[in-house]
């Protein structure tokens, strides 16, 4: 019961025309970013090909667990037919997730 400190930033956005319908929305893969303090240092947390649905912490390991859909059809956007993944954030060391569930 102690607060946590983080000294970073993750961003889960909608920032690029994935699917080349001209504008970014919904439709576009959603990703997952990893910032330094600073915001000068950006690492993506998923593979690419990956879209964020939601994402869940467990506090009793300090973990954030990813759901990603894999766009199998490489058309820039999500269906319910793509299978979903599950990948693992250590939040003390953010890094890549690591695929949990595929």
């Amino acid at each position: 019961k102690q607060p946590i400190i983080r000294n970073y930033y993750l961003v889960s956005a909608y920032d690029e025309d994935t699917n080349r319908y001209s504008l970014i929305n919904k439709k576009d893969l959603r990703r997952f970013y990893h910032f330094d303090a600073s915001c000068s240092m950006k690492t993506s947390l998923l593979p690419k090909g990956y879209s964020a649905v939601r994402s869940d912490y467990d506090p009793m390991n300090d973990v954030m667990y990813i759901f990603a859909r894999q766009d199998t059809s490489n058309n820039g956007t999500i269906e319910k037919e793509e299978p979903l993944h599950i990948f693992w954030l250590r939040l003390n060391e953010p890094a890549p997730a690591k695929p949990l569930y595929k």
